[in-house]
């Protein structure tokens, strides 16, 4: 059957996109709580050592992870949507049929290369604790479960099943919660290398079991034939190898940077609001990397389509997002000491600045995924490169002159930056043109977060509480009056709510 006209996308569905927001949105922040909720028991379960050798083995299995898996969660959704849309059935059978076996091949590598060059690594960060290396070999088949989950998301995201994306996030989060619990509580730190590789075998299963209701599992890893047609995957792949590389510089550069100059205080402050500022954009973005980017990827050739599309995101999501994130900067007073303790407070100034950031990355997020979409991969890397580069610069430049304070205003800055390179890309290369409903609602934005900054920064007291929720409602009514003229969105929540007839 062909797909060409089914699900084509953008034709003012703001219920649509709204309902993705709250359906995948909503699961990603449960599935934060849940991981803020089994760190806090784990860390009181194990030793500090422990907790430590949880983070460095996880962290070096992302490491091995990120160098072979080529990314395919992500990188194997472009072709996947593509053929959705405009193949066959057989003619996608085929190509799940090809994503499986590269997952499966890279998996099957990656667990090698952990074999043999973890205790290499290990020795190096850990200063060569003997049990460490047991411990990572035996963790090699936790490279061959993540990989064939990424490729089994791969397909979800692709065909659209996002209702069973939303469950395999929340069951992600709650299989690591009941697995972690009772393996630290009766074992200890000795729990730790079993609980990883549960974890990452329960997960493989969790999200097989809704692909293999839709594609039977057939794989061909070592069919050369086969591999060919994955060729595209594996450039777009290589492109997300470049940058998660180039991401991890990044970050490390910052953290030397900071600890070289600030010392271990200061960066610990800085680590407080790294934090916070990395986790509130996985939430609020959820929806864009699961919902938007398959349906975009497989429209991207019709660009009257794709520009209603991707205006369709910038406008739902700022209406949104921006009451969110002005609420978020409002309450980071009390919420930074709520999550660690009032020896942080120092963050909170550094971290409301840089969320004043996001407010440009909701314009930019959507816009990014255009070269990905079309599978521009020289493009995708020199946008990446420009955005890590000048975050880096800025970052350091600021806290160089200015303290965490400067720091706040350099990620700022660099979203921005961001935002101005994003989107010359796009109406340069791809004809984009932002609608003016997006520069409108972006304007009265950019007031609402002025208004913001002069309460959280000029006023104190009970009345900067006051002017701040005074913003935040202000902002919150512009949002529901310019939803409400897309009536739809209300009247089916009406609905379901049965107050409607």
């Amino acid at each position: 059957m062909n797909r060409k006209n089914e699900n084509i996308g953008a034709t003012g569905e703001y219920g649509r996109v709204v309902k993705y927001l709250g359906l995948l949105g909503g699961a990603q922040g449960v599935s934060l709580f849940i991981s803020l909720l089994r760190n806090k028991i784990a860390s009181n379960l194990l030793s500090t050592v422990g907790f430590g050798l949880v983070g460095l083995y996880n962290r070096t299995i992302q490491m091995f992870s990120d160098f072979t898996n080529l990314s395919l969660s992500y990188s194997a959704v472009r072709k996947l949507s593509d053929t959705y849309e405009n193949a066959t059935s057989v003619e996608l059978a085929r190509y799940v049929k090809v994503t499986r076996s590269i997952a499966l091949l890279t998996g099957m590598v990656g667990m090698l290369l952990f074999m043999l060059f973890s205790p290499m690594v290990m020795r190096f960060i850990s200063e060569g604790q003997e049990f460490s290396n047991l411990y990572l070999v035996c963790l090699s088949p936790v490279l061959l479960f993540m990989a064939v989950s990424g490729g089994e998301v791969a397909i979800l995201r692709g065909v659209r099943r996002l209702n069973a994306l939303a469950v395999y996030s929340l069951w992600t989060s709650l299989v690591a919660l009941l697995v972690v619990v009772p393996m630290y509580y009766f074992f200890g730190v000795t729990g730790i290398m079993p609980s990883i590789l549960f974890i990452a075998f329960l997960q493989m299963a969790g999200v097989l079991y809704h692909t293999v209701k839709l594609y039977a599992y057939k794989v061909a890893p070592f069919s050369l034939q086969l591999l060919r047609e994955g060729v595209d995957m594996l450039k777009l792949g290589a492109g997300y190898i470049y940058t998660t590389i180039l991401t991890s510089v990044s970050v490390w550069a910052i953290y030397s940077a900071i600890s070289g100059i600030g010392g271990e205080a200061e960066l610990s402050l800085f680590s407080a609001g790294y934090l916070l500022m990395s986790m509130f954009p996985s939430v609020l973005f959820a929806a864009l990397d699961s919902e938007y980017y398959p349906r975009l990827a497989g429209s991207f050739g019709n660009v009257s389509v794709r520009n209603v599309m991707v205006n369709e995101q910038i406008e739902v999501h700022s209406l949104i997002q921006t009451p969110l994130i002005l609420a978020i900067v409002a309450v980071l007073p009390l919420l930074i000491p709520l999550l660690y303790s009032s020896e942080f407070d120092g963050a909170v100034l550094m971290t409301q600045m840089a969320m004043f950031g996001l407010l440009f990355h909701v314009l930019t997020y959507p816009i990014s995924f255009m070269p990905l979409s079309k599978g521009d991969v020289l493009v995708f890397i020199l946008q990446e490169t420009f955005a890590n580069v000048a975050n880096v610069s800025l970052v350091i430049m600021g806290y160089s002159y200015f303290g965490l304070k400067g720091v706040g205003v350099a990620f700022m800055t660099a979203r921005f930056l961001d935002f101005v390179m994003a989107f010359s890309i796009s109406y340069f290369r791809y004809g984009f043109r932002l609608s003016h409903c997006s520069v409108k609602y972006a304007l009265w934005n950019l007031v609402f977060a002025m208004l913001m900054a002069m309460a959280v920064f000029f006023v104190s007291g009970i009345l900067s509480w006051i002017c701040a929720a005074v913003v935040i409602l202000m902002s919150v009514g512009f949002s529901a009056y310019n939803l409400a003229r897309h009536g739809d969105i209300f009247n089916k929540i009406l609905k379901r709510l049965k107050l409607k007839k």
